[in-house]
């Protein structure tokens, strides 16, 4: 198709880059068959295992389809990884030219998200209100840490650092998308 980043062997239809989800960095080559050891940016490595296709670019907008050939899992002290193995990547100097690139999946083609999940782009933007209604902030990011993801929250009227909200109980209090805000309970010092 003219105008189109996928190509003619690519599943499905071509998909916008606003579509578009990050779920993984490649990291290096693995092994000398062709697969990627790729870095998951989601809580659920497992959610690799259902795509036909992926999406392989430093942005989005530069993201092009890749076909998924199969995904298997290692674990390593610093966390899961997923071996990625896409069509038409067949040995090391291929995987290796991956390197550095962003693994993206369109949003319609990942598995439905459970009750209490959420697209870490859906958090950025909330408003951050203390049970009381009180305005700290917004959500700037969401970093992943192995206990537990951490919220990165610009201060309200502040140019200053971002204060770092665990995602605990202790502390988030309810993540509500219907009314786009983050209610949170801070501790003394954290405003």
């Amino acid at each position: 198709m003219p105008g189109s980043n996928a190509p003619d062997d690519a599943p499905g239809p071509a998909t916008a880059p606003d579509d578009l989800l990050l779920i993984g960095r490649v990291l290096k080559a693995h092994a000398n068959d062709g697969e990627a050891k790729v870095a998951p940016e989601t809580d659920d490595p497992a959610r690799f295992e259902p795509l036909e296709r992926v999406y392989l670019g430093r942005t989005p907008g530069q993201a092009a389809p890749r076909r998924v050939k199969g995904v298997r899992h290692q674990t390593t002290k610093r966390g899961p990884l997923v071996l990625l193995k896409l069509d038409g990547v067949d040995d090391r100097a291929a995987a290796e030219a991956l390197r550095r690139q962003q693994v993206y999946a369109a949003k319609d083609d990942l598995p439905p998200l459970g009750e209490d999940e959420a697209f870490i782009h859906d958090l950025v933007g909330l408003a951050v209100v203390t049970e009381e209604g009180r305005r700290l902030g917004t959500v700037e990011g969401v970093e992943q840490a192995p206990a537990h993801d951490v919220f990165i929250v610009a201060r309200e009227g502040e140019d200053g650092d971002p204060a770092m909200i665990p995602s605990v109980e202790k502390f988030v209090r309810e993540v509500d998308l219907e009314n786009d805000r983050l209610v949170v309970r801070p501790i003394e010092g954290m405003f």
